[in-house]
C-alpha cells in the first residue's frame, strides 16, 4: 500500500489536539445551559455586601446578570452602560458575578466594586466560588450578560460587550421595565 500523506509523530500530535480542541470547543459552545425565553436558573450566593443574594428573592423586579473577570477591557467598556442603564430604569437590579477563577481574589472583587463605585453604579457584587453559578448559566465568554424579566425568565442574552449591543439591551429593558411599572403602580 503506498502512503500518500504522511505526518510525523509531533506533527500528528499537534494536529490530533488541535481537532480535540475544536471538538472542544464546539461541545461547549452547544452544551446545555438557559436559553432566551427560559426561566433563568436560579441561584444563592455571597455578594461583596457580606449578605447571601438569591436571585429568586428578587422575583417580580427585572434583573440585569453580568458575568465579569475585572482584568478584561470589555467591563471597562459596559460600566458607561451600566451606568445609563441605572440613571434610565431605576427599578432594574443589576447583579455583577465575578467569575474570574472561581477561587475569588479579594483584589478582584475589590476591583469590580471600586469601579462600580467610581461611576456612580449601584449594583450587586455576587461571589462565584468555585465558578458554581458561571457553571449553572454555562458561561463560556466573559463578558456575558442577561436580561431577566420580573417573572423570571431571560429575555435578552448577550456574550461579549459590543457597543452597537446598547440598544438591543435597552429594548429588552424597556419591555421588562414597563412590565414591571405597570404591575407596581397596579399592586
Amino acid at each position: 500500500m503506498k502512503r500518500i500523506f504522511s505526518l510525523s509523530k509531533s506533527k500528528a500530535q499537534l494536529v490530533t489536539g488541535v481537532v480535540l480542541s475544536c471538538l472542544l470547543m464546539a461541545t461547549m459552545a452547544f452544551a446545555d445551559g438557559p436559553a432566551v425565553g427560559e426561566p433563568a436558573p436560579d441561584f444563592s450566593s455571597l455578594a461583596t455586601s457580606g449578605r447571601q443574594f438569591s436571585l429568586s428573592e428578587n422575583s417580580g423586579r427585572p434583573v440585569l446578570l453580568s458575568f465579569w473577570s475585572p482584568w478584561c477591557s470589555f467591563e471597562r467598556q459596559e460600566l458607561s452602560f451600566l451606568k445609563a442603564v441605572n440613571e434610565r430604569y431605576p427599578d432594574v437590579l443589576i447583579a455583577i458575578v465575578d467569575a474570574e477563577s472561581g477561587t475569588p481574589s479579594i483584589r478582584s472583587l475589590t476591583m469590580i466594586s471600586r469601579s462600580l463605585e467610581e461611576w456612580g453604579i449601584d449594583a450587586r457584587v455576587i461571589v462565584d466560588k468555585g465558578l458554581e453559578v458561571t457553571e449553572l448559566y454555562n458561561i463560556t465568554t466573559l463578558p456575558t450578560s442577561m436580561v431577566i424579566d420580573p417573572t423570571g425568565r431571560i429575555v435578552h442574552w448577550q456574550a461579549n460587550y459590543f457597543k452597537g449591543a446598547d440598544a438591543e439591551v435597552n429594548a429588552s429593558l424597556d419591555r421588562v421595565y414597563s412590565v414591571s411599572m405597570v404591575k407596581y403602580t397596579v399592586n
